[in-house]
């Protein structure tokens, strides 16, 4: 009997740190789509249901933090839970979250072997 994998939307304008988190997320055995643009990224959502959004904050198009709110307050997107993905320190990135309703924060700065145990850990107390 096979379980189902987890859901992982992620958006982050650099596709290269996207191509990157993307995999990491893959090899642990999460059903990854990555977006790099604002459109692509809502499109994504009319038509397929994560079990957890990855954002980064610092875009071109629009800050993590907003599409948190906006999501948060959306009808049929707000039981979704919300993680900000960052360089920021993990300190600095944690207040943030807090402050915009997000469900947890994940520094880039740890690297990204560190971001798939993390992603693992909040995937636990977050979701399941």
């Amino acid at each position: 009997m096979s379980e189902q994998k987890r859901r992982i939307l992620l958006i982050d304008d650099s596709e290269i740190t996207l191509a990157m988190e993307k995999a990491v997320l893959e090899a642990r055995g999460y059903e990854v789509v990555a977006t790099s643009t604002l459109m692509e990224f809502e499109k994504t959502l009319q038509s397929w249901r994560p079990d957890l959004i990855l954002t980064d904050i610092h875009m071109p198009e629009a800050k993590g933090t907003d599409i948190c709110r906006t999501l948060k307050n959306e009808y049929g997107t707000q039981d979704i839970p919300i993680v900000l993905f960052s360089s920021l320190p993990d300190d600095e990135l944690s207040k943030l979250a807090e402050q915009v309703g997000a469900d947890g924060s994940l520094s880039k700065v740890n690297g990204l072997e560190a971001m798939g145990e993390k992603i693992d850990e909040l995937v636990q107390s977050i979701l399941w």
